[in-house]
C-alpha cells in the first residue's frame, strides 16, 4: 500500500511537509496556512462534554456536541433530517475531527488493553472498516469498535470529510485558471488540460488513517 502524505498531518506536527504530486499541492498548502495562521492548539475533550465550534450547513462556528453527533442513535427523539446540521468539508472541521478522533481512539485502545494500534485504518466505498490483514489485534479492536460505535464513526467521518475536501482542492487550479481566462480559446485549453476532472468514472480520493505506535494519527491520500 502506497500512501501519499501530501494531504496533511494532524496536530502532532505544527507545519506540513507537502510532497509534490500531480503538480498540485493546493490541499496541503491551504491546510498548512490555516494551521499556521490560526495557531491551532491541541483539542482536549472537556471532562463533561465534547462541544466544539464547527462549520456546518446551518452556519459557521456552530457549537456541536461531537459525542452525541457521532454516536449512532444518540438523538433522544425522532428528528427531521433537514434539522441536522451537516459538517462541511473545511480545513477547520478536518483539524478538529482528527484531533477528537485521535483522542477517542487512544482512549479506546487503553480501555481495552490493546497494546498497539494498526498501521492504518481505511474505509471502503461502502463505509466499512478495513484493517491490515496482518494486524495482531484485529479481533480485539473490531470488538471494541462494535461496543463503541462512536469511535469508529468518528474515524469514518474524519476520513470522509477529508476525502471530500481533497476532491474540492484537486479542482482548485482549474477554477483559478478559468477565472483568469481572457477568451474562449483560453477556456477551451484549460478545460482540455483538466479534462480528467470531468470523468464520471474517476474514483473518489481515498483517505487512509495511519497510526504511530502511541496511537497518534496521520491522514494521507491512498495512491
Amino acid at each position: 500500500m502506497d500512501v501519499s502524505n501530501r494531504i496533511f498531518k494532524t496536530h502532532s506536527q505544527n507545519l506540513l511537509q507537502p510532497n509534490q504530486s500531480k503538480g498540485n499541492n493546493g490541499f496541503s498548502e491551504l491546510l498548512a496556512a490555516y494551521q499556521q495562521n490560526h495557531q491551532v492548539q491541541k483539542v482536549e475533550k472537556p471532562a463533561t462534554n465534547a462541544i466544539f465550534s464547527m462549520n456546518t450547513s446551518q452556519g459557521d462556528q456552530q457549537e456541536i456536541n461531537l459525542d452525541e453527533y457521532l454516536t449512532p442513535g444518540a438523538q433522544p427523539s425522532p428528528v427531521n433530517l433537514k434539522d441536522i446540521p451537516l459538517l462541511l468539508p473545511t480545513a477547520h472541521n478536518i483539524d478538529t475531527l482528527s484531533k477528537y478522533s485521535q483522542n477517542e481512539f487512544k482512549a479506546l485502545l487503553a480501555q481495552y488493553g490493546i497494546p498497539s494500534p494498526p498501521a492504518s485504518i481505511e474505509f471502503n466505498t461502502q463505509g466499512q472498516l478495513v484493517l491490515p490483514a496482518d494486524y495482531a489485534y484485529s479481533t480485539q479492536l473490531t470488538q471494541a469498535f462494535t461496543e463503541n460505535p462512536k469511535v469508529e464513526n468518528a474515524l469514518r467521518t474524519t476520513a470522509a470529510i477529508a476525502s471530500h475536501y481533497a476532491g474540492i482542492m484537486e479542482g482548485q487550479p482549474f477554477r483559478d485558471e478559468m477565472s483568469t481566462a481572457r477568451n474562449q480559446a483560453d477556456r477551451d485549453r484549460i478545460v482540455e488540460k483538466y479534462s480528467y476532472l470531468f470523468d464520471d468514472n474517476r474514483p473518489a480520493i481515498q483517505i487512509v488513517l495511519s497510526f504511530l505506535g502511541d496511537g497518534s494519527m496521520l491522514l494521507g491520500e491512498k495512491s
